[in-house]
């Protein structure tokens, strides 16, 4: 998995993956790096919906975790709405690999996975 984690060691993290062939695919990283994020994502006209509704609600994968996405579509189109230039260095190669991530494994299980 790609680490951004590596000097955060004893704070919260944050890992968005995919298993193939057993393996975990995808992203480790801070939660302050998903924060940043997940913070971008605006409420639709309804309210928070989609990964943005889990998170401002504190439940999903801080509940559950590994937690699966219920709706890999619905995720993707939420973060291609984030602004990248609003976005720090690090935080912005995060979201590019989770759009990534998403994108190429639309049809397989995707976890969000904290600890």
């Amino acid at each position: 998995m790609e680490n951004f984690y590596d000097g955060y060691e004893g704070n919260p993290e944050i890992a968005i993956y995919t298993l193939i062939n057993d393996e975990k695919v995808g992203i480790l990283m801070w939660d302050g790096y998903f924060d940043e994020i997940m913070t971008k994502i605006e409420p639709e006209n309804e309210g928070w919906q989609s990964l943005a509704l889990y998170y401002n609600m504190n439940e999903g994968w801080y509940d559950d975790s590994p937690w699966e996405i219920p709706n890999n579509t619905a995720a993707l189109d939420q973060l291609e709405t984030v602004e990248l230039s609003g976005l720090d260095d690090i935080p912005r190669k995060i979201l590019i690999g989770m759009i990534e991530l998403i994108r190429n494994n639309i049809d397989r299980v995707i976890y969000i996975e904290y600890s």
